[in-house]
């Protein structure tokens, strides 16, 4: 029998081809979403989901937590089981039921830990715990910075690859034209040369932005992964800093750095507690059962144990001691780091400053002064005045002084992203949790 042939009318021809535009555009969008630009924001953002770093001191901060519960408690209990006054000499040696001092002992005993102890010691934790968040807090706050960061890299050796590809393209046609003119005498040799130098020496200079633009996809790479490789937003993000001092030094003194290490003076200062609680001594008890043969009593023991504490100046008190300078050391830690990045907004104060000079020079006089001079060139060419060769350097110096000009812009916000990064500013950085 043979099988029923489909019969393709016109109407199941249409239904086949708009099922397949469907999957056609499907796959497109998906593509275009794929390779979707990457924003500054968006990298951010990508940067801090799922960090294993971030993740680790989670996990840190758990354990102390954890540890905490388990210092507040007393030691486990012991059970005892033993043989006692068993003979090892003359006829009876090794037997259990001669002697009247031989018994079989079962006791349990108790250490007890003063609860000042313990409750300084699941305090130490707790504040370790905090320590760790607050890591985590200034190790993400760092993380956005180096990302940020390394986008404008990225967009900046982007921009830079693009430009000095099309002075290349002007000079590659330029020279077209002088080997033309060669063979009629209106050029030299020497000029072809000459081009084909400055040729060279720009796709170098393309070739080195190519480099640092892989590296700082790399560093990108670091945090987000294959994300670093879709293209880069053309669209670069301006922030701008509106600076305070008293403003300046109070978002300072919240900087995540600057109260992690008022976190760690912390565990230093309950690390002192912890040695002044050593003063108070720990005990025990213990309770035995003891079991005699041949119809003897039995016996039953009770004990109690103190630690003394016989040379405090030379072992507690130097604990003590210990710890306080350890105290002290956190604190001058603390002054340090306030310092350090009291230095770092100085210094990306001055290049905000810079930059922003330098780009009020490009926008007044020097862009529109290229553009004048190329205009001029263009006139006089059309008027037959000067050579074409004017026209081609007045373009190359336009796009050199816009190269410039982008190098400046993304040196304006990598100064904004340092003082942001320093100053709290939430447009990029996220907000610091309250304590």
């Amino acid at each position: 029998m043979n099988a029923p042939r489909l019969a393709y009318t016109p109407r199941v021809i249409c239904m086949w081809f708009s099922i397949m535009v469907v999957l056609a555009l499907s796959l497109k969008v998906a593509s275009a979403k794929a390779e979707e630009a990457l924003t500054l924001a968006e990298t951010i953002q990508l940067a801090t989901q799922n960090q294993p770093l971030l993740q680790s001191l989670d996990d840190a901060a758990a354990s102390s937590r954890q540890a905490a519960i388990a210092e507040g408690q007393l030691p486990d209990p012991k059970v005892k089981f033993g043989v006692i006054n068993l003979p090892v000499t003359t006829g009876d040696a090794l037997r259990y039921n001669r002697d009247d001092q031989t018994m079989v002992n079962v006791g349990i005993s108790q250490d007890i830990i003063p609860r000042k102890k313990r409750e300084v010691a699941s305090n130490r934790m707790l504040a370790e715990a905090d320590q760790f968040h607050t890591e985590q807090i200034a190790t993400a706050r760092t993380i956005e910075r180096d990302v940020a960061l390394a986008w404008l890299d990225v967009y900046e050796a982007q921009r830079k690859s693009e430009l000095y590809q099309r002075i290349v393209d002007d000079m590659t046609a330029e020279r077209k034209v002088l080997a033309a003119s060669v063979s009629s005498g209106s050029a030299k040799s020497s000029d072809v040369l000459r081009m084909d130098t400055q040729t060279s020496m720009t796709n170098e200079k393309r070739i080195f932005a190519q480099r640092d633009e892989r590296k700082a996809r790399a560093a990108l790479a670091r945090w987000i992964g294959k994300s670093a490789s879709r293209p880069i937003s053309s669209e670069l993000p301006v922030m701008t800093n509106s600076l305070n001092q008293d403003a300046t030094q109070s978002a300072l003194e919240q900087h995540p750095l600057v109260r992690n290490a008022h976190q760690t003076e912390k565990v230093a200062q309950y690390d002192v507690d912890s040695a002044q609680a050593n003063l108070e001594r720990n005990w025990g008890w213990e309770v035995g059962y003891g079991k005699r043969f041949n119809d003897r009593s039995d016996m039953l023991s009770f004990q109690v144990s103190i630690d003394l504490q016989l040379d405090r100046t030379n072992r507690q008190d130097r604990r003590t001691a210990e710890k306080l300078v350890l105290v002290e050391k956190a604190r001058k830690l603390t002054e340090d780091k306030r310092r350090e990045l009291s230095s770092e907004l100085e210094s990306a104060m001055a290049d905000a400053e810079a930059a922003e000079a330098r780009e009020s020079e490009h926008i007044i006089k020097l862009i529109p002064n290229a553009e004048a001079k190329l205009r001029i060139a263009q006139a006089a060419y059309q008027s037959g005045k000067q050579p074409l060769s004017d026209v081609w350097d007045a373009r190359r110096d336009v796009l050199d002084i816009e190269l410039d000009h982008w190098t400046i812009l993304t040196d304006k916000q990598r100064a904004a992203v340092k003082i942001g990064y320093l100053l709290n500013d939430s447009r990029l950085f996220k907000k610091i949790e309250k304590e």
